[in-house]
């Protein structure tokens, strides 16, 4: 006992070393994408206006290279703020990989766009509003706003000491205007579920926020007041509020495949039942099919409850089982009389069963689906056992079986979404083998369910409650039963007299 307790705090020493080593090298690893991304952007920007330069030897003069290096230091305080910010943003969570290629790519296209639009078209055509919506979408709304801020100050600063001091009254309207715009849109993201509804979102704010440059315009031009001016100062803030939503129209797709991402738009395409894997699992497992229209259905109300994102909990309830699509026969709910067990030992039985979880984590990644669609497939059963087959075999030996033997071996839930997904799967199989009895047997069969999976510890890897657990209890015994409502027998009544 005393080796024991003596032995738990260097353990604990240890790993409180190990995780600051790791943190300093992921730490490390962001500083340096920052510091590259940022000389890139500021070689981008000196190169821009590489015809006043005359010669590349004038391009690496000191005065040159001074230039460049003053434009990465004010990139690399940009991104290394909304990095701080978003780590406060997120405290407690693991930030994902793809933050900073997210934001360094979003950022690089809007700055190159920006200087292109405005030194060929005008200043308040710039699509500001490009990179605090790409972010808004994959990342985090919050983060979205605070990048429109920094970015279009970053932006202004920059324009300055590309294009001279001569156009600090316009680039500090069309900042201002892309902050607005940015904040209003960012605002009714989620609202607009239809690219269609963006687009006419885009116009609406882009023609509300076009009254900021033109009261600037008419402010600028003091008692002269250049009504004809500041008329086309407003179309271009306008167009640019176009501009920047049809960029963000192009770009969004190229982002939801190229990081594996999701997004409104992305996740309500994948849900059409005309998908490929969808219309291949309807065609070649019609029985798990229809199951997991059911548990997308009924994920979708349980996730709402909680307070998680409805639509995508349907969307990974639908592909949760693709992986079945390697075996179809072997699971109950395909067959048709035969069963292929029958003739198989019950070790090579769970061998096929267990292994679509990870069979159906391939084919989604495959697919270029979004990466957390992959991991409910893999997580949806945990680590738990497959009883059926392990009393099988219990029945042809007198020892005792290793019961990891008959138990899938894959992660545990990670977030709310897969958790949910793991006990809808479990609980719709269960009613509708078992069928509805009476409503209190009915709400005890769901609760020893859930239960079962606490037991076993299938919760411990992600963030769910325990009254998140209460509320999807709730939720599933007042949805199941609707789908055991009786019918009426609209057969042709016996009308033959005797």
């Amino acid at each position: 006992m005393k080796q024991t307790k003596a032995d738990h705090p260097k353990a604990g020493q240890k790993n409180l070393l190990q995780k600051s080593a790791s943190n300093r090298k992921i730490n490390a690893k962001r500083g340096a994408f920052i510091a590259m991304i940022s000389i890139i952007l500021a070689v981008i920007i000196r190169l821009s206006r590489f015809d006043e330069l005359g010669s590349a030897k004038e391009f690496f003069s000191g005065a040159s290279l001074l230039q460049m290096f003053l434009v990465s230091c004010i990139m690399a305080v940009l991104f290394s703020t909304i990095l701080v910010y978003t780590l406060f943003v997120h405290k407690g969570n693991v930030l994902s990989r793809k933050f900073l290629p997210v934001l360094a790519v979003s950022a690089a296209i809007t700055f190159i766009s920006g200087l292109v639009f405005g030194q060929l078209v005008n200043i308040y055509i710039v699509p500001l509003m490009l990179s605090s919506l790409l972010v808004a979408t994959l990342i985090d709304k919050r983060v979205g706003i605070i990048t429109s801020i920094l970015l279009s100050q970053a932006f202004f600063l920059t324009y300055i000491l590309v294009f001279g001091f001569e156009s600090v009254i316009e680039s500090s309207a069309s900042v201002i205007t892309s902050i607005v715009a940015s904040i209003f849109m960012i605002a009714y993201l989620e609202k607009e579920n239809t690219r269609f509804k963006f687009i006419a979102l885009g116009a609406l704010v882009g023609l509300l926020s076009s009254v900021i440059p033109f009261l600037v315009s008419l402010v600028a031009t003091g008692t002269n007041f250049d009504i004809v001016n500041a008329l086309f100062s407003s179309l271009w803030a306008f167009l640019a509020a176009i501009l920047s939503v049809a960029l963000y129209m192009v770009i969004l797709p190229v982002f939801e495949v190229v990081f594996k991402l999701n997004t409104t738009f992305r996740i309500s395409e994948i849900s059409s039942v005309e998908s490929p894997l969808l219309r291949r699992l309807s065609k070649e497992a019609p029985g798990t099919f229809n199951h997991s229209l059911v548990v997308g259905n009924l994920a979708e109300l349980c996730a709402d409850a909680i307070g998680e994102d409805a639509q995508l909990a349907k969307a990974a309830a639908y592909y949760h089982d693709v992986g079945k699509l390697e075996h179809p026969e072997c699971f109950i709910e395909n067959q048709k009389g035969y069963n292929p067990h029958d003739d198989l030992i019950p070790e090579v039985s769970v061998s096929m069963i267990t292994n679509h979880t990870q069979a159906g984590n391939k084919l989604i990644k495959k697919a270029g689906l979004p990466d957390i669609i992959a991991d409910v497939a893999h997580e949806h059963h945990g680590t738990t056992p497959v009883n059926y087959f392990l009393y099988k075999a219990q029945t042809f030996t007198e020892d005792d079986l290793d019961k990891q033997e008959f138990s899938y071996n894959d992660p545990k839930p990670s977030s709310k979404i897969s958790a949910i997904i793991m006990i809808v799967d479990t609980v719709e199989a269960a009613t509708r083998a078992r069928g509805y009895t009476n409503e209190k047997e009915f709400k005890n069969l769901i609760h020893d369910l859930i239960k079962d999976k606490l037991d076993l510890g299938q919760f411990s890897e992600c963030a769910i409650t325990f009254k998140d657990l209460q509320i999807i209890e709730d939720t599933l015994v007042e949805a199941i039963p609707n789908m055991y409502h009786a019918r009426i027998d609209y057969g042709k009544p016996n009308t033959d007299k005797k």
